[in-house]
């Protein structure tokens, strides 16, 4: 019965240092992805771009205003591996995107004339707050993986690059004069949108728009993986920051809009009387540039889990 019980452990070893054996013999294969599926999230930093706001990426970033009010975006998303080095993502993301000429405060202090852009933004004062809905598809290549057989494909770590088709819905805000009340100000127009011949068209809140993403990822396992990504959305509208145009006058307000929102309107429009800076905007004055399309980026945390897949490795 003892030789027995010995003889049987002495077998269960052996198969467990083969197996181990096997197992270690495979391990540059557990950081090549399978074809199958992953579920996971994103989270991080969102930024909007247009009119509103610097006229550089380094004043955006580097002014003393930004960190007053930093917003965020973030999602879930489904991952379906097609080859080591490429994968379709299907992801719903849900934030904010915020901007506001207080931004141009440092450059404004310095400026020397009136006519300085930093000023003049800065004068205008606008900002602006959306609140956005996302739904994207998008097609990611890793370089270093097109040969899955490669020492540099085994790495844990890979850099990827993505792009695809993403549609968006968007529901701006804007504050009231100088106050710190926020509105919506799709249903005022503020630069007479549909009032007609000589005014711009109305625009929908649903659009679409190309995202562009460069990536970094790291394998922490044969299941789990986290990144860090920079994605770039370049829009199709001028309006995710409700200013493009020139300024209008107060009787068109009150010609097409309810005494209410008339008013509420020339307080969201024109806010440079606010200021205390001695500059007037008239109708027809440039409030934006017309030929500017907006877009908006985000800065993620992304984690996701790759669900068991017994599948054959094809590519082997």
């Amino acid at each position: 019965m003892q030789a027995r019980f010995i003889r049987n452990l002495l077998l269960l070893c052996i198969g467990m240092a083969t197996g181990h054996a096997a197992s270690a013999q495979d391990a540059s294969r557990v950081y090549v992805e399978p074809d199958g599926w992953s579920i996971g999230t994103n989270f991080g930093m969102s930024d909007l771009w247009g009119n509103v706001g610097t006229q550089s990426i380094v004043e955006h970033y580097t002014n003393s205003k930004y960190f007053d009010n930093v917003v965020f975006m973030g999602g879930i998303f489904g991952r379906y591996t097609i080859h080591p080095c490429l994968a379709i993502r299907f992801q719903a993301n849900f934030g904010t995107l915020y901007a506001t000429d207080k931004w141009n405060y440092d450059l404004a202090k310095s400026a020397t004339t009136q006519g300085d852009d930093a000023f003049q933004r800065y004068a205008r004062d606008q900002d602006v707050k959306d609140y956005v809905f996302e739904a994207t598809t998008l097609f990611e290549l890793d370089p270093f993986r097109l040969n899955p057989e490669s020492k540099r494909a085994g790495k844990r770590g890979q850099p990827y690059i993505a792009t695809g088709v993403s549609i968006f819905h968007f529901n701006p805000y804007s504050t009231v004069a100088n106050t710190q009340t926020w509105v919506p100000t799709y249903n005022l127009d503020l630069e007479g949108q549909g009032f007609g011949k000589g005014y711009p068209p109305t625009y929908s809140l649903w659009q679409p728009a190309i995202p562009l993403a460069i990536g970094y990822r790291w394998d922490l396992g044969e299941h789990l993986n986290l990144g860090v990504e920079y994605m770039w959305r370049y829009c199709f509208t001028k309006y995710l920051d409700g200013v493009s145009g020139t300024y209008i006058s107060n009787a068109a307000f009150a010609e097409h809009l309810s005494p209410h929102d008339a008013l509420l309107a020339e307080e969201v429009a024109n806010k440079t009387p606010y200021t205390g800076l001695n500059l007037i905007s008239n109708p027809g004055d440039q409030r934006g540039n017309p030929g500017v399309k907006d877009s908006y980026s985000t800065i993620s945390i992304v984690f996701y889990y790759k669900v068991h897949n017994a599948t054959h490795r094809w590519w082997h």
